[in-house]
């Protein structure tokens, strides 16, 4: 009687497991990204676990973020959404997250992750979120095979860039693969900014907001250089998505992408392999560093998930196993320092080498646009006002500089 007893435990529980369903919110969408989220599904479903994805157009995540915040207040959050940087924090202050340190401890993610990664996932000092992606933003991808036409080098710094921009376009070739997006625009800008001035600069102009870094000459550099590839590339943009800029990068309709490396996910996806005739090359840069951004899945306070399911859940998400295969797939590079890159992209292998001379040079920096930096108010009002500059002839940099430098006084930042 015991061992039918214990035995009808068991397959109770085994069903009960089994039917939860987790509903997923994120922002997606392009193919590159639905096949990594479908290796997310194929692993929960393996554990007995069903997905309900939300997915959420719109690059950057904007709109999810929206909807995310608007389904919290009114009690019915996801079980499970992908957040970035500073907002784990913000959402773990409110009380909406579940603790991971159970599964933390056990697996001893503390061992297994870098300073930085462990310091953006907890919350005093329990870890609130998985952490499973580091991205590089600031790559330039090349297509070979349209500058081997018109016989023109890869551009080693700002200023070649901008004339092989020019050579391309006199041949009538739009040069860059970029979507009229605001969060597109400026991680141009962000890039350029890092690579004029250099980590240090890039901290204290764009994060701290520091007077006389932002009203300095590298900031008329930047915004100078920004305007004139503003001029170059603007009759050809249309607000596309930045997977429909990297398709007409893939087939030869644009010369350079300038992003993260989302694009080697997508690029994989829509060529079978990483394709022979693309290249990556670390945007150009005065002082070498490494501009990131983090995908991690916060486990909410949901009226269907409680604490064991989520600690349960962050474990198999956490595995290393897991982690390769999705980053892998997505073209980043895994969160964990143990996971290996066999079979990786020669892209995200160079990713880590990079990220790990940084880590030690300090030449790491969050993203601005990318919701790893500033507070979401700040960043909005950044990404409003570069956007304006961008594509608006009419606003000076002067003006531009005016506005930035007001936002910390102007109490943005609370």
């Amino acid at each position: 009687m015991k061992y039918l007893l214990l035995l009808i435990l068991s397959c109770w529980a085994l069903v009960s497991h089994a039917s939860k369903t987790v509903h997923f919110l994120h922002w997606w969408t392009a193919e590159g990204e639905a096949i990594a989220t479908k290796i997310v599904e194929n692993t929960l479903q393996a554990s007995g676990y069903s997905v309900a994805n939300v997915p959420i157009q719109g690059g950057g995540g904007g709109t999810a973020k929206s909807i995310l915040q608007a389904r919290a207040i009114a009690g019915n959050p996801p079980d499970m959404a992908l957040l970035e940087g500073p907002a784990i924090k913000s959402w773990a202050a409110l009380g909406f997250l579940h603790s991971l340190g159970p599964v933390a401890q056990k697996h001893e993610w503390g061992r297994h992750l870098n300073p930085l990664v462990r310091e953006i996932h907890q919350f005093d000092r329990e870890y609130v979120a998985i952490p499973i992606t580091i991205h590089r933003l600031n790559w330039v991808w090349v297509n070979h095979e349209v500058l081997a036409k018109y016989h023109l080098p890869v551009p080693r710094d700002w200023q070649q860039m901008l004339t092989v921009f020019r050579q391309l376009k006199q041949h009538g070739v739009p040069p860059l693969a970029l979507g009229n997006e605001p969060w597109q625009v400026v991680q141009l800008f962000e890039n350029i900014a890092f690579g004029l001035g250099g980590p240090d600069y890039y901290r204290r102009a764009f994060i701290e907001l520091d007077v006389e870094a932002l009203d300095s000459a590298v900031t008329r550099e930047a915004l100078t250089l920004f305007r004139q590839i503003s001029q170059i590339v603007l009759p050809d943009l249309s607000r596309q998505r930045w997977e429909e800029a990297t398709q007409m990068l893939l087939n030869g309709q644009r010369a350079f992408q300038i992003t993260g490396d989302w694009v080697a996910g997508e690029l994989m996806a829509l060529a079978g392999q990483f394709p022979e005739t693309i290249s990556c090359y670390a945007a150009p840069a005065r002082q070498p560093g490494f501009i990131y951004n983090m995908d991690s899945f916060a486990l909410f306070k949901s009226p269907t998930l409680d604490e064991q399911q989520a600690n349960d859940i962050a474990g198999i998400l956490s595995n290393p196993n897991f982690l390769r295969k999705f980053n892998q797939t997505k073209g980043a590079i895994p969160a964990r320092r143990d996971v290996s890159l066999d079979g990786f992209n020669a892209c995200s292998v160079k990713a880590m080498a990079d990220f790990q001379h940084a880590e030690q040079q300090e030449t790491l920096v969050p993203s601005i646009i990318d919701s790893m930096a500033v507070s979401p108010v700040i960043q909005k009002a950044t990404t409003s006002e570069l956007y304006r500059f961008f594509n608006t002839p009419s606003v000076s940099v002067d003006e531009i500089i005016r506005h930035i430098k007001h936002m910390d006084a102007s109490g943005l930042t609370l």
